[in-house]
């Protein structure tokens, strides 16, 4: 028997803001002004992305965006288009979480935790391919924030602002 595999399941908007909090929680841990929402852009298409997945590997939340990008080049191609292919999903992902309460959006497009926590249970029930991808969102969020601004993180990942 064949597993298929739930594209659709992967991009609800329920299971992105999840992506999104850990995201969200990691950068926190490391710079308590939270990441921009620009960055949430950026990192939930790379988390989610399982073609990318394997670049993750042999890296843990000490590793930092530019050695990652260096051991890993191919990350920057098609990160423009993979980008806009998912602008859709990571806005009602946000839009998801805020109305949840589990994230907020400040006056300065800064994505906080919000009132509501997550629930860990939640994931306890994934296989393997979408914990993954909660765990690459984590790593990103804190690899995001010890990089810098946002302005930083786009450069180094090959793109203007």
């Amino acid at each position: 028997m064949k597993a298929a595999h739930d594209i659709f399941a992967e991009t609800n908007p329920a299971f992105c803001a999840y992506a999104l909090v850990g995201f969200t929680a990691a950068f926190l841990s490391v710079n308590a002004g939270g990441p921009e929402l620009p960055v949430a852009y950026l990192s939930l298409p790379i988390a989610l992305s399982g073609d990318l997945a394997g670049a993750f590997s042999g890296t843990n939340k000490n590793t930092g965006l530019l050695e990652w990008l260096e051991r890993s080049p191919q990350i920057q191609i098609g990160l423009a288009e993979r980008m806009n292919r998912s602008l859709s999903i990571v806005t009602e992902a946000v839009r998801f979480g805020c109305f949840s309460r589990v994230l907020t959006v400040t006056d300065g497009a800064r994505l906080l935790l919000g009132k509501r926590k997550a629930k860990k249970s939640a994931t306890t029930a994934l296989s393997d391919g979408p914990a993954q991808s909660l765990r690459r969102a984590e790593r990103l969020g804190y690899w995001f924030a010890a990089a810098g601004s946002t302005k930083t993180v786009f450069d180094m990942m090959g793109l203007t602002v």
